[in-house]
């Protein structure tokens, strides 16, 4: 994003500012306040006009695309394409390391799809980027479902329903289910859900 040369001429830094924004906000989405939270809150929240969340942001839907895709471009949505790469040639250690890695990511991310889940209902505009999250990780399921079968490792399973399964198995909300609800520990959330896949699928 660019500066404004009225900032620079104040000596005000817009990345200061953004910051304390998006600090706030995830601040309102962890406490469970941000969906009933005005702009007004936000920006009072962060010691900004609101005016500047506007500039900045465009609505409080901005700012929440803006924390999704800060994740996004993280160090857990890169292990995330790491291991999508690996299923054309190692479709059990590709489904092993998106466990793993989408574990990791919802650690992070989690609260901020679930909350844009829920803005959503308000704002259409997040409909958009929640259904391209949905056809990502439905497509990586799709693609290691199809190398697990040409493995003969689906069972009794068609390739729709493994994706499936795969797809409810590494979902957020089952991340959360785990992990927030019933107060497992990210190690320990991770080896369940390893389990429920392990379970299913001939992976040895």
């Amino acid at each position: 994003m660019a500066y404004s040369p009225v900032a620079k001429r104040r000596g005000i830094d817009t990345s200061v500012t953004r910051d304390r924004v998006l600090e706030a906000a995830e601040d309102l989405i962890m406490s469970g306040e941000f969906a009933q939270a005005t702009v007004a809150d936000l920006a009072d929240k962060a010691g900004v006009a609101r005016a500047t969340v506007f500039s900045r942001f465009g609505s409080k839907l901005g700012v929440l695309e803006t924390l999704a895709v800060r994740c996004s471009g993280g160090p857990t949505m890169r292990a995330i394409r790491e291991a999508q790469a690996l299923v054309d040639d190692d479709p059990v250690g590709a489904l092993r390391a998106v466990v793993t890695a989408s574990c990791d990511h919802w650690e992070l991310q989690g609260h901020i799809l679930v909350t844009l889940k829920a803005v959503a209902e308000l704002e259409p505009g997040a409909i958009d980027m929640i259904d391209d999250q949905r056809r990502d990780q439905r497509g990586t399921m799709e693609r290691i479902a199809r190398g697990l079968d040409e493995q003969g490792r689906l069972g009794e399973l068609s390739r729709p329903q493994a994706a499936s399964a795969m797809h409810l198995i590494t979902s957020v909300e089952s991340f959360i289910e785990l992990r927030r609800n019933a107060g497992l520990s990210l190690n320990a959330t991770k080896k369940v859900m390893m389990a429920m896949v392990e379970g299913l699928f001939d992976l040895d």
